[in-house]
């Protein structure tokens, strides 16, 4: 059985099948979302029906455009990898610094101005050194990795009367990575006191 009825807005008249009474469907002609009455109007009220022009059927339920849909897969994907991003570059420039403490002044004029001489003459002190290519040096070997440099510095720590402090000499052109590479492979051997001083061209 047919069920006829007018749209509410256009007063066009549409047709759909009974098995759809109930349900929301799009007027053909406005677009305007029409709920398909239990039963049809009275005759007196649609006496024209059969002398109008055939209508489109309702379809059977409520029609949505494919542009109306948006997919947010990729946008999630985007957010993540732009949060990863930030956090990656962010870290990476706390990794990349040490804090230096300012010096204190009451110990630096009690305890008085010392040189490198005066370290190197302090048996409780290593002296590592590290010149304008990069090159890093413990008691006159190079160490071409860090690998060997943590060996190196174990087995010094390793001997009799071992010192427990050492000295960091960069030279002025000497890359920022490389002297943090130095100055933490002496933590990580466990040196009671590392410090670090630039040296002089000769």
């Amino acid at each position: 059985m047919t069920i006829r009825f007018r749209c509410p807005k256009c007063r066009r008249v549409l047709e759909t099948p009974d098995r759809f009474v109930g349900r929301v469907a799009r007027c053909a002609a406005c677009g305007t979302n029409v709920r398909v009455p239990k039963s049809p109007e009275p005759r007196a009220i649609l006496p024209e029906l059969d002398q109008e022009e055939p209508t489109q059927a309702l379809p059977s339920s409520t029609t949505y455009r494919a542009e109306d849909l948006v997919d947010m897969t990729a946008m999630v994907d985007i957010v993540f990898f732009l949060l990863i991003f930030f956090m990656v570059t962010s870290l990476q420039g706390i990794c990349a610094s040490i804090g230096m403490p300012a010096p204190d002044p009451q110990k630096v004029s009690s305890k008085g101005h010392r040189t490198v001489a005066d370290f190197e003459s302090d048996a409780d002190y290593l002296i590592v050194r590290i010149d304008q290519d990069d090159a890093v040096w413990v008691e006159d070997q190079e160490m071409p990795s860090e690998q060997d440099l943590l060996v190196k510095l174990r087995e010094t720590l390793d001997k009799a009367q071992a010192p427990r402090r050492m000295l960091v000499l960069g030279n002025g052109d000497a890359r920022h990575a490389t002297v943090v590479r130095v100055l933490d492979a002496g933590n990580e051997v466990g040196l009671e006191d590392v410090r670090l001083a630039i040296e002089d061209e000769p």
